[in-house]
């Protein structure tokens, strides 16, 4: 009977926790991965021979113009962060070569954040305020 309750229960545990933007979901395969939080408007990695993508949801606590900043250190390969709406549309874009993005959110709607690999070794933060 445990094991029925245990079976029920995790898909909707794991879903509340990533429609709150606890949780990332992920296609990616790296030598090393490590990711953190860093508090409530900070993202920040450090990988090895990374591909694959990361998918999280991106709570804003305000509606208002937000500023972001992706700080990428990398040996070599490329870093995509990109910013979707609820719709799945891309309505912003950083990299390396294009680090800096401002956006108006309104903290009603749910965005996306996806992080895209492609033989990435290196770090990178992405901070928005």
């Amino acid at each position: 009977m445990k094991e029925i309750l245990i079976i029920v229960l995790l898909p909707v545990i794991f879903y509340v926790l990533y429609i709150n933007g606890y949780m990332v979901l992920g296609k990616k395969t790296a030598k090393i991965f490590v990711g953190k939080n860093r508090g409530t408007n900070a993202y920040w990695s450090q990988f090895a021979s990374c591909n694959g993508t990361l998918k999280r949801v991106a709570r804003f606590r305000d509606s208002k113009e937000y500023k972001f900043h992706l700080d990428a250190g990398l040996a070599e390969g490329t870093v995509l962060v990109e910013l979707l709406d609820k719709d799945k549309n891309v309505i912003m874009s950083l990299s390396p070569e294009n680090p800096d993005a401002a956006f108006s959110v309104d903290k009603k709607n749910r965005y996306y954040m996806v992080y895209k690999f492609e033989h990435a070794t290196g770090s990178y933060e992405l901070t928005w305020e």
